[in-house]
């Protein structure tokens, strides 16, 4: 069997554990709170707010929830499941990361979708631009979170599933919360998760409106470069942090 197919076929093993589980279900539930909340328009005008309030509160806390639930599956039965598969370790390891990555990509699709709806009621109502920037912010919340995934499911199959809620979620919001001490906070993760999608959705990292603070917003929105180069930061650190804790799964398995 390839390669590909190989992963393939871990990837639907794990879709398969959690289509009825509280994987897909946590990952749904919990991205509808905010939108429903804040993405209907008021006088013709729609909010970004409550999506700065998704990336920066919800969304740490879910995906720490999903990633959690996803590893203790394997976890709760000393790794069993995924010593029966009969294909190699660290394959089997990146498909449990990227079934997160997916449900992560699924809460933000959630969120994209419910700020449509309403997009649909504003003065203007649903634009192509307006579409395409929106799903660019998604994207943005999928990369800048990723990290905690394979940090998340490390702590979890070593320590147990509270430090793989916690420990990833604690450095997410401290780092998160302060993205204005950081000197390049574009390049570090946990606060580029805050800063980067102002240069995609009107909103500040604070979750005031950009008009606020048009000098911090248009800084934020102008530094094409930095939200570039923070972006591949994080999809390095994403692949970094899954390799290697496949590469300790392999290891400490194969004792």
């Amino acid at each position: 069997m390839s390669e590909k197919s190989t992963l393939l076929a871990c990837l639907r093993a794990e879709s398969l554990k959690s289509r009825h589980a509280a994987p897909v279900r946590l990952a749904v539930a919990m991205a509808l709170p905010m939108p429903l909340l804040g993405a209907m328009p008021v006088h013709g005008y729609q909010s970004f707010s409550a999506w700065n309030y998704w990336y920066s509160l919800f969304l740490p806390v879910a995906l720490s929830l999903v990633v959690a639930c996803v590893a203790q599956a394997d976890a709760r039965l000393r790794m069993r499941p995924l010593l029966g598969l009969g294909v190699p370790l660290g394959r089997a390891w990146w498909a449990k990361a990227l079934w997160c990555l997916a449900l992560l990509a699924l809460s933000n699709l959630v969120v994209l979708a419910v700020y449509l709806v309403g997009s649909a009621f504003t003065a203007q109502g649903v634009t192509m631009a307006g579409t395409l920037t929106m799903l660019a912010c998604a994207g943005v919340n999928t990369v800048t979170a990723a990290w905690m995934i394979p940090a998340g499911l490390l702590l979890t199959a070593r320590l147990g599933m509270l430090a793989g809620i916690f420990v990833p979620l604690a450095v997410q919001l401290v780092g998160g919360f302060a993205w204005s001490v950081v000197p390049l906070p574009q390049l570090f993760p946990p606060s580029a998760s805050m800063v980067i999608p102002t240069s995609f959705i009107p909103v500040l990292p604070s979750g005031e409106p950009l008009a606020a603070d048009a000098v911090l917003g248009g800084a934020l929105a102008a530094s094409g470069a930095l939200t570039v180069a923070g972006l591949v930061v994080c999809a390095v650190a994403f692949v970094a942090l899954t390799a290697a804790a496949a590469a300790w799964f392999s290891r400490s398995e194969e004792r």
